[in-house]
């Protein structure tokens, strides 16, 4: 008799006790916070190994993409690593991360700063925007985790955004639109279709649950691209064994890269997770 057949009379009574499943409910979301700190340890960019990334990805390119800038942390580090004449453009919807994301880089002429949101069809929607440039303002309805000022926003996609640049090539792309990243992915069609997106980096979080999405939709929308999808740690690049963790809806970075550029990341890929 399979394990299935044991346990399935056992989780018929259980389910009977609303005490039991209370404490179902309580261990699931428990077990949920193990995995994402076996996934990824820290949100701190020193544990994600967005610094090695970072340090890899500055060597040879040129052009960058930062979507949900905040206030530039992030284009910022890659420009003091990146070569002269990198190219940067920042997007950032909240009117207060705005500001200081303008007076950051008001005189730099390699880096376009844009007060818009990133998402899968242009027009407008809108943001719940956490106050004094907090890093949780989303486009996500329904997401009570933050408290902060509904505005509506223009919002833009990668495809428009990467012709009205007229970049070639971007190098990579940064995406941290909590819980609106595979919006902002589904944006880059073209883009992807042609590989003329070296490298992405994207956030996964709860808020994806409320969005709509799955990792599952957003790897197999990648894969089905040519893109291949690694888990981002402070060791490397880990394949996500999907089957085992399936949708555990909390933090991790994960980075997909086009099938002439794997060379490049080839020895960073540590194995199956």
């Amino acid at each position: 008799m399979s394990i299935g057949k044991i346990l399935d009379p056992v989780h018929r009574i259980v389910a009977k006790s609303s005490v039991l499943v209370n404490f179902a409910i309580l261990l699931r979301n428990q077990c949920r916070c193990v995995i994402k700190y076996h996934l990824a340890e820290s949100p701190d960019t020193l544990a994600t190994g967005e610094t090695w990334l970072r340090e890899l990805i500055a060597q040879t390119g040129l052009h960058f993409i930062d979507v949900g800038a905040n206030i530039g942390d992030w284009t910022l580090a890659l420009k003091k690593l990146a070569g002269a004449g990198a190219k940067f453009a920042a997007y950032e919807p909240s009117r207060s991360a705005f500001v200081i994301l303008k007076e950051q880089f008001a005189s730099d002429p390699f880096v376009q700063i844009f007060d818009s949101a990133v998402g899968d069809r242009p027009g407008t929607m809108t943001l719940l925007e956490e106050s004094n440039a907090g890093k949780g303002s989303t486009l996500v309805p329904g997401l009570t985790r933050i408290t902060g000022e509904n505005r509506v926003v223009n919002v833009t996609t990668l495809d428009d955004e990467i012709e009205r640049l007229g970049w070639p090539l971007v190098d990579c792309i940064k995406i941290d639109a909590e819980g609106y990243d595979f919006h902002v992915l589904r944006g880059a069609r073209e883009a992807l279709e042609s590989h003329s997106i070296a490298v992405v980096q994207f956030e996964y979080n709860r808020a994806w649950q409320l969005a709509g999405d799955t990792l599952f939709g957003a790897m197999s929308f990648l894969k089905s691209r040519d893109y291949t999808t690694y888990l981002l740690k402070r060791e490397g690049l880990f394949t996500l064994n999907y089957a085992l963790y399936e949708e555990y809806f909390e933090y991790s970075n994960y980075v997909a890269i086009a099938p002439q550029f794997m060379r490049i990341f080839e020895p960073y890929v540590r194995g199956k997770i």
